[in-house]
C-alpha cells in the first residue's frame, strides 16, 4: 500500500526546478535534474546522499557530465556505476540525445558516450529506462514515423552500453 508522499524539503528541494529523480539501488543516493544556482547552465544533473538520517547538500556532477545546455532524465543503474541521461549540450544527432557514463576506479564519472543511431535520431530522445538484466531498454522519442508527438520504444541494448552485470542476495 502506498503511503502519503513526503516532500524531501531543503536541501534537495529548492526554489529552482528539480525533477526526474533516480534512486540508487542501495537507496543511499538520488540523482536528479535541476536548474538550481551553481550549475553550468540550463539543467544539470546533481546527486544527494542519505547520511545520518537526512539528505546531504546536492553536489553537481561537474563538467564531465554537465554542459552549458540541458542535461536531463538521469538514470543510475542497479550496478551503481552506469549513469544514463539525456543532453542537448553534448554533440549529437538531434535536439536531445541519450548518453551513458561509468564511474572510474576513483568513483568519478567518465566522459559521456553518445548511444548513437538508431537509438538517437534527428528527433528528440529524452528518457531512458532499462530492464534488470541490462539488455532491454526503453526510450521516449519524437522520431519520425511514430504515432504522436512522443512515443515509447523498446529494443535490445548493444553490449558496450549495457551496465555492469549485477546480482544480489537477500536473506
Amino acid at each position: 500500500v502506498w503511503g502519503t508522499p513526503k516532500n524531501l524539503r531543503a536541501p534537495v528541494n529548492s526554489a529552482a526546478w528539480e525533477s526526474l529523480p533516480s534512486l540508487s539501488f542501495d537507496g543511499k543516493q538520488i540523482y536528479f535534474s535541476s536548474n538550481r544556482p551553481g550549475g553550468f547552465g540550463g539543467k544539470d544533473i546533481w546527486v544527494t546522499t542519505f547520511e545520518d538520517n537526512k539528505f546531504t547538500e546536492p553536489v553537481n556532477l561537474g563538467p564531465t557530465i554537465n554542459t552549458e545546455y540541458d542535461e536531463d532524465a538521469p538514470l543510475i543503474h542497479q550496478d551503481n556505476q552506469t549513469l544514463y541521461f539525456s543532453s542537448s549540450g553534448w554533440p549529437g544527432m538531434g535536439s536531445n540525445d541519450l548518453f551513458y557514463s561509468r564511474k572510474d576506479e576513483n568513483g568519478n564519472f567518465t566522459a559521456p558516450v553518445n548511444m548513437g543511431y538508431p537509438i538517437n535520431t534527428s528527433g528528440d530522445e529524452r528518457s531512458f529506462h532499462i530492464s534488470r538484466s541490462g539488455k532491454k531498454a526503453f526510450i521516449s522519442s519524437s522520431r519520425l514515423g511514430g504515432f504522436g508527438g512522443v512515443d515509447i520504444y523498446s529494443f535490445q541494448l548493444y553490449k558496450e552500453a549495457q551496465p555492469v552485470p549485477t546480482s544480489y542476495v537477500k536473506g
